[in-house]
């Protein structure tokens, strides 16, 4: 038994529709296999890499394929077992929950830290700058916002844009650190003088200052630790999104390696049930 050769292909929306209407909706993935023999038939194997963001409880409807893990490729991949007569072809379709969207929620909350910031920024000499930092990140996740709520109409664009708004929510993460440097200098920053008072009441008013001023050190300490702790984990995401699109690019290279070594072989894709590159098949939709 030889593999005959599977084309994965994206088709946009539910099954049956042309489009989609909303991105909520889900993602087709199609498995092809095609039995070139006019005389034989074949037992084909389909098989499929998935995207790196799709786990197996995404994966809605298989099709009467499996889910596994291959270590090799470090993702999973759609599989499964076919017998073909001569010059059938078989497609499968794989439902996939459109996991390649970024939360409503995300930019609601980047919104109501931004205005929290400023806030505290009133009346210290890094309101300015604030308001400068601010204004870009307002402008970039007004972008970001507008490109989730965007119609899906290519799934693979659509995948494509989800990746490039990932990189801009770690730019604009990058630009809240800065802004949450201001607010912590704004608060280290010594309290501008006050009414010159006299006597009792001049001591009493010192207390209370001195009392304040305690206070704001701890706030102030809260907040760096709390920055030191952001740093972290933003750190962390940098890395394991970078190792994840070193596995994508390895698994693409090597899907690449034994696609060409199949299509340079004709002999052995004409035998094994796959569709030679040069075979002229039309695809399927």
């Amino acid at each position: 038994m030889r593999r005959a050769l599977a084309c994965l292909m994206l088709a946009a929306g539910l099954a049956g529709f042309a489009g989609w209407a909303r991105a909520e909706d889900s993602v087709v993935f199609k498995l092809l296999a095609v039995n070139p023999s006019e005389t034989d038939a074949k037992e084909v194997t389909l098989r499929g890499v998935l995207p790196p963001e799709v786990k197996p409880e995404n994966v809605l409807d298989t099709d009467g394929l499996e889910v596994v893990y291959d270590a090799q490729l470090g993702a999973h991949v759609v599989t499964g077992r076919v017998t073909l007569k001569p010059k059938e072809s078989i497609v499968r379709n794989v439902l996939i929950e459109n996991v390649w969207i970024v939360a409503e929620e995300q930019f609601d909350r980047l919104a109501r830290e931004v205005d929290d910031i400023l806030r505290k920024l009133v009346g210290t000499p890094f309101l300015d700058r604030g308001q400068l930092i601010a204004s870009a990140i307002r402008r970039r996740v007004g972008e970001l916002r507008e490109h989730q709520r965007a119609p899906v109409v290519d799934p693979e664009n659509h995948i494509s844009r989800y990746r490039e708004d990932l990189k801009g929510l770690q730019m604009v993460e990058s630009e809240m650190v800065s802004l949450r440097q201001l607010m912590v200098m704004a608060a280290l920053e010594p309290s501008r003088p006050g009414a010159v008072l006299s006597g009792g009441a001049g001591t009493d008013a010192a207390g209370r200052a001195h009392e304040r001023g305690s206070l704001s050190i701890l706030t102030t300490w809260r907040i760096v630790f709390i920055i030191l702790a952001l740093l972290g984990v933003l750190s962390l995401s940098f890395f394991f999104i970078w190792q994840r699109q070193l596995r994508l690019q390895l698994a693409r290279q090597a899907e690449a390696e034994r696609t060409a070594s199949s299509s340079d072989d004709p002999f052995t894709n004409g035998g094994n049930g796959g569709t030679p590159a040069a075979s002229g098949a039309n695809p399927t939709s």
